[in-house]
């Protein structure tokens, strides 16, 4: 009983390995894809898994999975790899970004009038913009009024004071300048909304589609020849690695703030109403996916595991190991015995008996020959 067990293991793991030597996993990798796709015919996304399933996926492992540090650690130093590679030295922008896609870029951003008049308002309307706006203006009003000396002509006496000396002008003009720097202040303060009103105008004026289409026209043509080197020169050496930890901690925190459940949590809802209750087959046709693509990824991202695999005797390993765990069941002796009779009546050629085991020659019963139909005398 033991050697005939054996046998069949052996038989059935040579078996499974042919199917995966000369290559032949191909094949196989193309039968079990077609019948894949035959299976999905039939069933609909609601079949196979739940918005619930979904949204547990994303939680466990999108949400609360801890990131490894040897994944920062190596977008790091890969980051650094891109920055200092030779070929920045003979790539310019326009070799990797091609005028079209930029030119519709620019395009559409001249079109968004709205979003355009949107972001100048709340930019001057910015206490940044308002300190910025106030410190030119006063710094351009108060040199023009020194410099061209307009005070000086229209007070009398400053001009016959002014000749009087350099020591007795910048002793006089501090006391004026200080005065100066009053009436300037407060006349910025009082018609700052005015001015920032007039600047928002114009630089709405300024910005509209065909200047913003024209400026894109501009730029390109200053930009689209400069070697990436240049670009990346820019960034100092530890740049990249600090913004891809600022993405790190913002995406830490991010991903667990309420906002973010709800949108994942509405995007399953809407998939799953949208594809819930169609066809797998369907849904898959819509993505792009079709069997001999399957087929072609399959067979060339595993073609070379696959057979490292089954040179160093793993594949052996491991089919042997799933099928020992059949074979070698008390299970399988027991239904072997069933069908063959018990291991002692083998061993010792003896007939089991009637009540108790019964072997194949016993189960069915033998047919009795048909009797013989009496011949027919001829005339």
């Amino acid at each position: 009983m033991d050697q005939a067990i054996q046998a069949l293991l052996e038989a059935h793991v040579q078996h499974e390995l042919s199917r995966f030597k000369s290559k032949k996993y191909r094949q196989t990798i193309k039968e079990e894809t077609a019948a894949v796709f035959q299976w999905v015919q039939k069933l609909t996304l609601k079949d196979i898994i739940t918005p619930g399933q979904v949204i547990g996926i994303i939680e466990r492992n999108v949400v609360e999975m801890p990131v490894a540090g040897g994944i920062t650690e190596l977008a790091g130093q890969m980051s650094q790899r891109v920055l200092s590679s030779p070929k920045n030295k003979k790539t310019a922008l326009e070799d990797i970004f091609a005028r079209k896609p930029y030119d519709d870029i620019v395009d559409k951003i001249g079109g968004m009038e709205s979003a355009r008049k949107a972001i100048i308002g709340r930019f001057v309307n910015s206490s940044v913009y308002s300190q910025q706006i106030s410190e030119v203006l006063f710094v351009g009003i108060k040199e023009y009024l020194l410099a061209e000396n307009i005070i000086a002509q229209k007070v009398p006496g400053i001009s016959s004071l002014i000749k009087l000396g350099k020591f007795a002008v910048n002793k006089t003009m501090h006391p004026l300048e200080l005065a100066v720097e009053k009436t300037v202040k407060t006349y910025i303060e009082k018609n700052l909304g005015n001015t920032i009103r007039r600047s928002e105008k114009s630089l709405n004026n300024y910005f509209d589609e065909p200047h913003i289409i024209e400026m894109g026209d501009e730029v390109w043509t200053s930009i689209s020849k400069t070697k990436l080197s240049e670009y990346f020169g820019i960034l100092g050496e530890g740049d990249m690695e600090d913004f891809l930890i600022i993405g790190y901690d913002f995406w830490i925190h991010f991903r667990k703030t309420p906002y973010f459940k709800e949108i994942y949590t509405d995007l399953v809802h809407f998939f799953f109403e949208k594809y819930g209750d169609r066809e797998l087959e369907l849904i898959i046709e819509d993505v792009g996916v079709t069997e001999k693509m399957v087929v072609n990824e399959l067979t060339q991202s595993l073609s070379h595991g696959i057979e490292k695999a089954l040179a160093i005797g793993y594949l052996e390993e491991r089919i042997r190991a799933r099928l020992e765990n059949f074979y070698l069941s008390p299970q399988t002796a027991e239904l072997v015995a069933s069908l063959t009779g018990s291991p002692k009546d083998m061993l010792t050629g003896t007939k089991p008996a009637k009540d108790k085991d019964i072997s194949p020659e016993t189960a069915v019963p033998k047919k009795k020959p048909a009797a013989k139909k009496p011949a027919v005398k001829k005339k």
